[in-house]
Parts: C-alpha cells; structure tokens; sequence
C-alpha cells in the first residue's frame, strides 16, 4: 500500500503589480485598479514501493514515467509507469558492486557507475536485461564518485585524487568507451582533498563543455571548474564548511551557465545547518555562502526544476526548495533521501535513499 506524503508549500508568486491604469473620459479620468493574481506553489512527494532494501544513491529521471536508480549490492531499478511499479535486477556477475551514479537516456538505454578498486562502468540498450562491461579502473586509489552527460554522445565522471590530482574520464561515443583526460590542467589536491559519492551529484555539466566539480575532507571546500570539456581547469573557494573527512561540498547545480547552487555540510551532523549551502552568479568563479533561511541541514543532493525555476535538497535530515536561486529556503519535510532527479520537462522528479526509499514529486500551482 502506498502511503501519501502532501507536502504543499505556499509560496506567493506576484504576476502583476497593484499599479493603476488611466482611462480618458471626455470630461475626467477613472482610476481602474488592477487585480493581483496569486498562486501557491504545490510540492507533492509520494512515497512508493521499490521492493528492496539497499541503500540507493544514483537517480536518473528520463521524464514523468520513465526513471532508472542504483544502489549497493549490484542494485539497478526502474518505473516506466510513473512509480507504479518498480522493477529491480542486478548485474549478473557482479552483485557485490555499490552502483552509486547512474544515467538513463530512455526506457532502454543506462549507464551503471561503481565506485572503488576495480571500478566499473556497465551499460545496457535493453532495458536491463543485460549490462556490458564498458570500462574497467583496477588502480588501487580509484573511487568514483559520480558520472554527467551533456548529452546522449558525450559524457564525463571523476574520482577521488589519485597521486594528488582528481582522476578523470571522459567518452564521445555515449559510454561505449572512456578515456583518461590528461592530469596536466587539472590542479592539484590540497592534503585529505577528496570528494563525495554520496548522490552521484558532486558533478556537473551545462551546455555543451561546461563542468563543475565539488570537493571537501581537506582544509577547504573548493568547486573545480571546465570549460573545454575537462581539458582545464580553474578552482575556487565553495565557502562550505570543510576541515575533516566529512564535511564539504556534496552536491553541485546549475540552472544555466551563470547561476548555480552548491549544497553539503556535515553528513556525522546532518541536522547542523551552519555553512551548507552556497550559490553563485558567475558561473562558479565565485561562491556566497547562504547564512540565513538556508536549507534545515546536511543536503547531499541538489536538483534544478527548469518549469517551476525551483531547486531542492535533500539530505538525511529532510528536504527544503528555494524559489529565488537557492538565496533563501523553506523546509518540506524530515524525511531522509540521498538523491533526487527531475524530467527535463514537466513538474516530475523522484527521491531515493536508505533502506530501499523510492519517492515520487510533483511541483504544481494552485490557486
């Protein structure tokens, strides 16, 4: 049975001004006032059945039916039916992989990302029935901590540093094969630099080369940015908290290639909400830190809902949205998710986390 969670929000939208329009009579004006029309902003999460009981870390929503997710335990699943149902498999042969990252392209079509030594990047074309083995890591250091497309062709995942430089990959032909870039242009690591797979969501792309990377556990937090593809880079300072293996910058965003919202903080402290959330305008040259109103806790995922112009968190300690570029937050719920994945049209996402959590949201207006 399924069990409702209504979340609505009300978030009052202004769509036009109580200014005055004139109208001229023979002998005199008459104000007419204008109405102000208002609507309430909707965030719907429905909790659904996955029927496993893994933690769940990657989600891919292709659009309001379709969405694949990944977990531990060789864990893949899938809805074509809105949530309806969710079918589960695992990679034969390989049921011991934790799959933190995936990206679905269509019903069909996924890419599964495991993490530590020896890594692996599976792929299928039919729906899940079968995943070929489609890049292998054995270097001792290697843990991807998440993988982005462009677009269906072009592609891009990194790990954490190996020999005192983030480890990246890159393909051209939609994960058929992958290819080192060239440590040379990337900067180096600080000491206990590295970053999280928390969500798969430490990386992210824009337009057709434009990447950002999120990192933490080191003295601070910093964004790595591209805009060639990954060939080189430039860093900055994210602002997030940082200073131990556990704090940093978990998730990064962007709504375009100006504007972007960095989330993460302290995943041993998930309820602590000082130093979790930045955003930026210069597409991630620089960072402000949000210091009030900013979202309830530790978030491990951030995602942009392009209709609806809203970004929401999540985290182990619930889940907020900002309405205005991730400059003030208003928390939904307590609920604990890793993950959450928007269609690239439409109000439609899902949530996954812990113990086999699925979720279904739904962004609407109401008057």
């Amino acid at each position: 049975m399924k069990k409702l969670l209504c979340l609505i929000i009300p978030v009052l939208f202004l769509y036009s001004c109580t200014s005055q329009k004139e109208v001229v009579t023979t002998n005199e004006k008459v104000q007419i006032p204008v109405v102000t029309v208002t609507k309430k902003l909707s965030v719907d999460i429905e909790k659904q059945v996955s029927m496993v009981n893994v933690s769940l870390r990657g989600v891919s929503v292709v659009d309001s039916l379709t969405a694949w997710a990944s977990g531990a335990k060789g864990t893949f699943l899938k809805t074509t039916d809105g949530g309806e149902t969710w079918v589960s498999g695992k990679v034969k042969g390989f049921e011991g992989l934790d799959f933190r990252d995936i990206e679905a392209f269509d019903k069909n079509t996924a890419i599964l990302m495991s993490t530590d030594c020896p890594a692996y990047f599976f792929k299928t074309t039919d729906g899940g029935k079968s995943w070929k083995k489609k890049y292998n890591n054995k270097m001792l250091d290697i843990f991807f901590d998440g993988l982005a497309f462009w677009d269906d062709k072009n592609g891009i995942a990194f790990s954490d540093p190996i020999d005192g430089k983030l480890y990246v990959v890159a393909t051209k032909n939609g994960g058929e094969s992958w290819g080192e870039i060239p440590e040379m242009n990337i900067p180096s690591v600080m000491k206990k630099e590295g970053a999280f797979a928390a969500s798969g969501t430490a990386i992210a792309v824009y337009g057709k080369d434009l990447v950002w990377i999120g990192t933490g556990g080191g003295e601070k937090a910093r964004i790595f940015k591209s805009e060639d593809g990954g060939c080189n880079w430039r860093v900055s300072d994210a602002k997030i908290k940082a200073g131990s293996a556990s704090r940093g910058v978990f998730s990064v965003c962007f709504k375009n290639e100006l504007d972007g919202v960095i989330v993460g903080g302290d995943y041993k402290d998930d309820k602590d909400n000082t130093s979790n959330c930045a955003v930026t305008d210069d597409g991630g040259l620089s960072w402000t830190l949000i210091e009030k109103d900013q979202p309830y806790g530790f978030r491990s995922c951030v995602a942009w809902n392009q209709d609806y112009n809203i970004f929401i968190a999540v985290g182990t300690s619930g889940a907020d949205f900002s309405a205005n570029d991730g400059k003030t937050w208003t928390n939904i719920n307590s609920q604990n998710y890793n993950s959450i994945s928007f269609a690239k049209k439409g109000g439609v996402g899902y949530l996954v986390g812990d113990k086999g959590a699925v979720a279904r949201v739904k962004i609407s207006y109401s008057n």
